[in-house]
């Protein structure tokens, strides 16, 4: 009895040192120029199954308007591709009075870059693969929507 113990667990470990996917740890550098007027805010997506979004789901970077290279590390799986996405809203007061009770028109815009807030839009020189210690290629943020398809 305790020989076909042995010999199951045996099996078991074998197989699960099969089936297990071992993703190493990886940290790359996003380099990125908000040479727009106004601070934009950024998020990086993972289009592996995590769904990672990095700083994470509910927080946002802020990136100021500079001509400076400003970069952002994160630490990913090696391989995955990870996409940034780029927007600031924007709301233009007019100086037409409209209304009953006489308010100034308002016009909420939003820009918007790379894969966008949710990370959903297409956008191909927005997306990098994670490899360690990689730099990604300075990008300006002041295209609306470079790269895209």
């Amino acid at each position: 009895m305790k020989k076909i113990c042995s010999l199951i667990c045996a099996i078991l470990f074998a197989l699960l040192n099969v089936f297990s996917v071992s993703a190493s740890s990886a940290e790359m550098t996003f380099q990125l120029v908000n040479d727009t007027e106004r601070a934009l805010s950024l998020k990086l997506f993972s289009r592996a199954e995590s769904h990672q979004e990095w700083p994470s789901k509910t927080k946002v970077y802020s990136l100021r308007p500079d001509a400076a290279v400003q970069q952002l590390k994160i630490t990913c799986e090696e391989g995955e591709q990870i996409c940034w996405g780029a927007w600031m809203t924007v709301q233009n007061v007019a100086n037409e009075i409209s209304g009953p009770a006489g308010q100034r028109a308002t016009r909420t815009t939003k820009y918007i870059a790379g894969v966008g807030e949710r990370g959903l839009r297409s956008c191909e020189r927005c997306c990098q693969t994670c490899k360690d210690g990689s730099l990604t290629p300075v990008t300006s943020l002041s295209d609306p929507n470079p790269g895209a398809k």
